[in-house]
C-alpha cells in the first residue's frame, strides 16, 4: 500500500525501495523490543537498581540481555518481510532485479523461466533463514543453553 505513495513522494528508484523496506521492517523489531523490555522481571529491575546500575550500564547489562530474545524474534520476522518487500518494490518501480525479472517472464508467457525465478527467490529465503539462525545461535548462546537446561529438567 505504501509503494504508490512513496513513488509519488520520493520518486522511482533505489531510495524509494529502501524506504519501502525500512518502513515495513521497522515495526516488528520495534514492537518486539517494546514487548521484550516490558516483560523484564520486576525483581531483576529492582536488583539492578539496588546495585546502582543506571543509564547506559542499565541498558547494557540488564535491558539488552533481557530483551534480546524477543528483539531477535522481531528481526527474524523482519527478514522475511524485507525479502517480500524487496521483490514487490522491484515488481512495481524498477527496471532490474529479481522481482522485475519474474514479472517480465510472466508477461512474456515464459512460464518455466518465471518459476525458476520463484525457485531462486525461495532459495534466497531459505539461505537467509539458515544464516540468521546461525547468527542467532551465536548471539544468544546463553539463552538457548538455558532453554536446553530447562527442557531437560
Amino acid at each position: 500500500m505504501l509503494i504508490p505513495v512513496l513513488m509519488l513522494l520520493i520518486g522511482v528508484g533505489a531510495p524509494m525501495q529502501v524506504a519501502v523496506i525500512v518502513s515495513g521492517c521497522i515495526w516488528p523489531i520495534l514492537l518486539n523490543t517494546i514487548e521484550g523490555v516490558r516483560a523484564i522481571d520486576p525483581v531483576q529491575s529492582e536488583t539492578s537498581r539496588s546495585y546502582g546500575l543506571s543509564g547506559f550500564n542499565r541498558v547494557r547489562y540488564q535491558l539488552l540481555p533481557a530483551a534480546a530474545p524477543t528483539i531477535m524474534a522481531g528481526v527474524r520476522q523482519s527478514l522475511s518481510i524485507g525479502l517480500i518487500l524487496m521483490v514487490i518494490s522491484e515488481m512495481f518501480a524498477t527496471s532490474s532485479g529479481l522481482g522485475f525479472t519474474i514479472v517480465q517472464f510472466q508477461r512474456s508467457f515464459a512460464i518455466s523461466e518465471m518459476w525458476s525465478g520463484i525457485v531462486v527467490l525461495g532459495l534466497i529465503g531459505v539461505t537467509l533463514s539458515f544464516i540468521f539462525r546461525f547468527v542467532e545461535q551465536r548471539l544468544l548462546r546463553w539463552y538457548h543453553g538455558l532453554k536446553e537446561v530447562e527442557n531437560a529438567a
